[in-house]
């Protein structure tokens, strides 16, 4: 039973099992005699109240709703944790820490869990992860392909955009970022070159078009449903939000408010931002709504965007020639054709993507058969016709005549 320390029409005050004075609604409590004496669980282990129906000199426990049949889960030290039954038997589990993810695991039962603990070393965030083989094969796999890719990043055998030091610097000491730049300008792979560099998690969610996409929802059965920005903003990591410009302006709205209070009220309750929350949004405009050639861009609210550091991330020649593998023809061909299209007004884009298609398909295919399904891709002879070389004598302005 618990004491009701002040109380409203719709509310009761009570203290949880950390001292804390908290509300609870009275529609899903029990009350008698000016005491709480139930409640559901769900809101026991939200609150965390502990509410003790027998002797008062009892000890007091919090049941854990993710292993059934287990009252409580206790770290005993960084190597074991202690399982205790409702009947009372206990189970003594390895236990081992993955400090990237910032959480604990342990099996029981054939099943692997994950968990966190409090300053008392109780558990809580308990998640099923599956059988335990199959995790442990997961967890092996994924952490070979991180060291693999952080010897590379160590070793420097890549190349990085002109900005990448910049963005770099604002994202180490928290300042949030806006990149904006052309399609297939590589702000993805930057983004996650620089997470690997600070030992970040990277996640990423593109345009956003409701709400949930973001906050995540709670569904008909109870069970909330994480986002990428949920998961970076609880457990730490670097989220990046691409076309942001394209997303509906409550988004907007909803990153600043979560950037200027460092909490956010998620479905599920609120959460406090993790020490390592980083975020980047990016678009191809500057927030000023569409133009010619990206239709269906938004106006994004001037105030909220001036939280972020706004960066123009452009192609890059260097990261160009890198994918061309030295071929400056090539790069040459493809920047003096987003230059000649711009400049007569034709809608189109010329990515990092083309140059490594025909990089990749011009020793297999004829050259004009490359520049038809990589380079122009569905462009009309006529507006072909329109497009006035600025090298003759280059053999890619040559086949992009030819199929003209």
């Amino acid at each position: 039973m618990l004491e009701i320390l002040k109380e409203t029409e719709k509310a009761v005050m009570v203290k949880n099992k950390y001292n804390q004075e908290v509300w609870l609604p009275k529609s899903v409590v029990t009350i008698k005699d000016s005491k709480v004496i139930a409640a559901e669980d769900w809101i026991k282990l939200d609150k965390r109240i502990i509410i003790n129906t027998q002797e008062e000199d009892k000890p007091m426990e919090i049941k854990v709703q993710a292993i059934k049949g287990v009252a409580t889960i206790t770290k005993v030290d960084d190597d074991n944790v202690l399982l205790t039954r409702v009947d009372g038997y206990e189970h003594s589990r390895r236990l081992y820490e993955r400090k990237i993810k910032n959480d604990w695991i342990f099996a029981f039962r054939k099943k692997a869990y994950s968990c966190r603990f409090n300053e008392n070393n109780e558990a809580y965030d308990i998640v099923d992860r599956g059988f335990y083989q199959d995790f442990v094969k997961q967890e092996k796999e994924e952490l070979k392909q991180q060291e693999q890719q952080q010897e590379k990043y160590e070793h420097k055998d890549y190349v990085v955009h002109k900005e990448f030091e910049t963005i770099k610097a604002c994202v180490e000491n928290d300042i949030p970022v806006y990149l904006v730049g052309p399609a297939g300008s590589g702000k993805n792979h930057t983004l996650q070159q620089i997470a690997t560099e600070l030992g970040l998690d990277f996640y990423f969610t593109n345009a956003v078009q409701q709400e949930f996409k973001v906050t995540g929802f709670i569904d008909a059965g109870g069970t909330f449903h994480e986002t990428e920005f949920y998961k970076a903003f609880k457990d730490g990591g670097l989220f990046f939000l691409d076309e942001m410009d394209a997303s509906i302006p409550e988004v907007l709205v909803l990153l600043n408010a979560a950037i200027a209070n460092r909490y956010f009220e998620f479905p599920n309750g609120k959460i406090n931002a993790h020490p390592d929350f980083r975020i980047v949004a990016a678009g191809n405009t500057v927030g000023d709504g569409a133009d010619e050639q990206y239709t269906g861009r938004l106006t994004l609210d001037q105030s909220s965007l001036d939280r972020f550091a706004v960066i123009e991330f452009d192609y890059d020649r260097n990261i160009e020639l890198a994918l061309a593998k030295g071929n400056k023809e090539l790069v040459d061909f493809i920047n003096e054709l987003r230059s000649e299209c711009k400049s007569i007004g034709i809608r189109a884009t010329f990515s990092y993507r083309a140059i490594i298609s025909v990089e990749k398909l011009e020793k297999a295919l004829p050259l004009e058969k490359v520049m038809v399904i990589a380079v122009v891709k569905g462009m009309d002879k006529d507006t072909i016709r329109t497009i006035r070389p600025v090298n003759i004598s280059n053999k890619y302005w040559k086949a992009l005549k030819a199929i003209a």
